[in-house]
């Protein structure tokens, strides 16, 4: 059997990979690249040189999945394409609207035209979930199995004389609103083709994040705001309109208009048409002729017109509209509409690109201190609305991929459709607990597999002389004898299984799996032999040379193995950054007071047992805090947000009402964070004020507003001072004036200025407590470049020890160091450290 990946290994997008099985050519998805700047289309050259494609079957109808298919049928005319019915009826709706895009494109050369859509439709061949049908006259069958993730997604399975093949496509195994999770029996394929998108996480509980939705589509409502969902077309838009349909049904949300826009219209109705493949509950709807989707308050939008009507209503409401990613779409012009107003919200579901707009969205939870902008086709639209991300993923979690592994056991494993730093740590979890080999390929790579050859071990008897030594001499200590033997034989190039080495050393071609697994620990643990980082079953001996440095310490890939072993899933341990150069990690916990103290005696241990330093990332995890907070409220109860105040080193969760043990909740999160949280009252707070911050009130009649806000600018502006934001505020009945400098320690050698412009203005002035951060940095790199110090990388700020931290790219003189501190404090109040 020959594997050829075409497209889709080692990254998201444009999935295309060849088989070469029984005689048969045959290609399992066609998709595209869905990022800007990048080769759109997976590699054909090299499928045109094997000969061609005699059958093409598709997993689903995302567009990284069939966005060439018109394209590779255009070439083949011949090979017949397999899928399910509804994969056929979304693949044709996603594709003319691809045609759409690719006509408003100035400037672009289409990739296929309507004509090429239109025959590649004719050649597409439907088959149910579970039903075995020939590719050939010969031995060569193929099975759907549901897949989840969408409707009509489906896991493929081959059948042949030349052995077996899984392939995975896109799956999901938890139910989902509009499909149950992923169904197959227990196939025992050789080989496995996967996704691994999610590969370094776990999700959250798909009830909790539904649930944690509607609560925030409640909080819009009772302020009378709008509501934007940006949503994947086909898959997520369906699940977020019965999950406020099924909320409305339970009363846990009033019945208020939801407007349907975009090409989720177009989706709805293709669900519509294929009950068969969706929930048993929705497709007796469907038989009795009911809409599953629409009712008398959830509506689509058909005209262009009628998004400046929902908008100018002021009645509270929800959009649910495409993109997800708001990179064009309906939603992207509903999220600039709605962006600046604080009343309204924007809720994010799903993955987003790292060009997105979503993208910053998301970001802008993490750094909350950042400046809050949304940036849509050029332009910049202030973000005073709410924001939040909610975790409905229809993917399998590392956990559910390893599950799946371990239920059908193959013999290959090969790790597609993620990014990197998503499958390796999952490859190297998977090597540890399947016996199959598990490759990480990448693009262009080809693999010939001979699946049945029991006697694969007998064959290197040509080439290895044993050893005939037992098994069970095999320690730390002889493990060395080994080495020698096969390094002098080899040298480092080769990679052996530990089957292999099992027989170089003993002769023996059948050890046990005991022995073999007793064996995999110590060639992890031994410094002669390093693992292949792409192909974690095999080993190399390891160079004379290298051994020495890694007694000295671990090699990076085992280090970082190490530490995140020694730490459980309650350490909250989400990221460890490595500078192999210097030999030193920094660590990432959730909340770093916490690890640092319930786990001081594991973090001072590490560089003692793996010759790497550590540091500690000050930064709490804001997502991980929030989670944790909102899981201590009673079920179901209300919030209307949750912020982070750095210069206080506290949180505050603003709750729709007290819970009777709030006392108990705050200390519970103390307890398991090390930090504050408080509980605020959202009708007693909107944003919250600190009053010890209000200069005191003047007797002076208030001037007008406008009036006050250039008075202000003229008085700084006479002083040379920088003022970066100002604004009128409420908080509760107090109306009040907020301006800020680049930072809390500057403003506070402006207290007389600052008293002076409240007194002539009439004024409560606040000096805003948070830094202007991408200032900051901006400075710091002017006076570098000033004084010729080159950095290796952006400015880190710390901004609870307001201090800024650097690292250059080689020695600073010490007097030009003080120079830099000197200047930097003086303009922005920080120190300056090493990073």
């Amino acid at each position: 059997m020959q594997l050829v990946f075409c497209g889709g290994a080692s990254e998201v997008g444009a999935s295309c990979y060849f088989i070469k099985m029984d005689q048969k050519n045959i290609l399992l998805d066609s998709g595209i690249r869905m990022k800007h700047g990048q080769d759109v289309l997976p590699s054909f050259r090299r499928i045109q040189e094997l000969g061609g494609v005699d059958a093409i079957i598709v997993s689903h109808a995302h567009l990284d999945h069939t966005g060439s298919l018109p394209i590779i049928s255009r070439e083949y005319p011949d090979a017949r394409i397999y899928m399910t019915h509804a994969t056929k009826a979304l693949t044709q709706v996603l594709l003319y609207d691809s045609l759409k895009i690719m006509d408003r494109s100035e400037g672009e050369i289409p990739l296929y035209a309507q004509k090429n859509v239109e025959e590649m439709l004719n050649r597409i061949v439907c088959y149910s979930p579970q039903f075995p049908f020939e590719l050939s006259e010969g031995s060569l069958k193929a099975t759907f199995y549901s897949a989840g993730h969408v409707t009509g997604a489906a896991m493929i399975y081959l059948q042949g004389e030349e052995g077996s093949l899984l392939y995975t496509g896109d799956f999901s195994v938890g139910d989902q609103q509009t499909v149950k999770g992923v169904s197959i029996p227990k196939l025992r394929p050789d080989i496995v083709i996967t996704e691994s998108t999610y590969g370094q996480n776990l999700h959250s509980n798909r009830q909790m994040e539904e649930e944690r939705l509607v609560a925030t589509v409640l909080d819009v409502i009772k302020r009378k705001g709008k509501i934007l969902i940006p949503a994947f077309a086909l898959g997520r838009a369906q699940e977020v309109l019965l999950v406020l349909q099924r909320a409305m049904a339970k009363k846990q949300l009033p019945e208020f208009p939801i407007y349907v826009d975009g090409m989720v219209r177009s989706i709805n109705l293709a669900y519509q048409l294929n009950p068969n493949y969706l929930k048993a509950g929705l497709a007796k709807k469907i038989f009795r002729g009911n809409d599953v989707f629409y009712n008398d308050t959830i509506t689509a939008v058909k005209k262009d017109e009628e998004r400046k009507e929902i908008l100018a209503n002021k009645d509270p409401l929800c959009i649910i509209a495409s993109s997800g990613m708001l990179k064009g779409g309906p939603s992207a012009f509903y999220a600039e509409q709605l962006a600046p107003n604080p009343l309204n919200f924007i809720a994010i579901t799903g993955y987003q690109d790292e060009e997105a707009p979503g993208r910053d969205v998301l970001n802008l939870l993490e750094d909350t201190e950042a400046e809050r902008v949304l940036k849509i086709d050029g332009r910049t639209i202030p973000l005073r609305c709410g924001i939040g991300r909610y975790g409905l993923s229809a993917h399998a979690d590392r956990g559910e991929i390893l599950g799946l592994m371990q239920r059908v056991t193959p013999r290959q494993v090969f790790l597609v459709h993620g990014d990197p730093a998503n499958i390796s740590p999952l490859a190297r979890q998977m090597q540890q607990e399947i016996r199959g080999r598990v490759h990480i390929p990448v693009n262009g790579e080809e693999y010939d597999i001979p699946v049945h050859n029991p006697r694969k071990q007998l064959q290197l008897g040509a080439s290895i002389t044993p050893l005939h030594r037992a098994i069970a001499e095999l320690n730390e200590s002889t493990i060395t004898d080994l080495w020698e033997a096969v390094y002098g034989s080899s040298g480092i190039d080769q990679g052996y299984t530990a089957e292999e080495l099992l027989y170089w050393w003993s002769g023996q071609t059948t050890p046990s799996e005991q022995q073999v697994r007793d064996f995999v620990v110590l060639l992890n643990s031994a410094s002669c032999f390093v693992v292949n980082t792409r192909k974690l079953f095999l080993y190399h001996p390891l160079d004379p040379e290298e051994q020495k440095t890694v007694r000295q310490g671990m090699e990076m890939n085992d280090a970082l193995a190490h530490m995140r072993a020694r730490f459980p899933d309650a350490a909250g341990l989400y990221k460890i950054g490595a500078h192999q150069g210097q030999r030193a990690v920094v660590l990432c916990f959730h909340f770093p007071l916490f690890a640092q103290e319930v786990y001081a005696q594991e973090i001072a241990e590490i560089p003692s047992t793996t010759g790497w330093t550590v540091k500690l990332n000050a930064q709490c995890h804001l997502q991980a805090a929030e989670d944790l907070a909102i899981s201590l409220l009673p079920r179901n109860w209300g919030y209307q947000k949750f912020a982070y105040h750095p210069s206080e080193q506290c949180f505050r969760l603003w709750v729709m009402e007290f819970p009777p043990d709030a006392d108990q909740i705050e200390q519970e999160f103390q307890e398991k964070t090390r930090m504050q949280l408080l509980l605020v009252s959202a009708d007693m707070a909107k944003p919250r004020l600190d009053f010890d911050a209000i200069l005191p009130r003047t007797k002076n009649k208030p001037m007008e507003q406008n009036q006050a806000l250039n008075y202000i600018d003229e008085v700084l502006r006479f002083h040379a001072i920088s003022c970066y934001k100002k604004g009128c505020k409420r908080a509760g009945d107090h109306a009040y004036m907020e301006i800020t400098f680049i930072s809390p320690q500057i403003a506070q050698g402006y207290g007389e200025i600052v008293q002076s412009i409240a007194d002539d203005i009439g004024w409560q002035l606040v000096v805003g407590k948070n830094p202007n951060q991408n200032e900051i940095v901006k400075v710091m790199n002017t006076l570098c470049a000033k004084l010729g110090i080159s950095l290796k990388r952006t400015p880190r700020i710390f901004i609870a020890e307001a201090r800024v931290g650097i690292e250059t790219q080689m020695a600073v003189e010490p007097a030009i160091l003080a120079q830099l501190a000197q200047e930097f404090q003086q303009i922005t109040g920080y120190t300056v450290s090493d990073a």
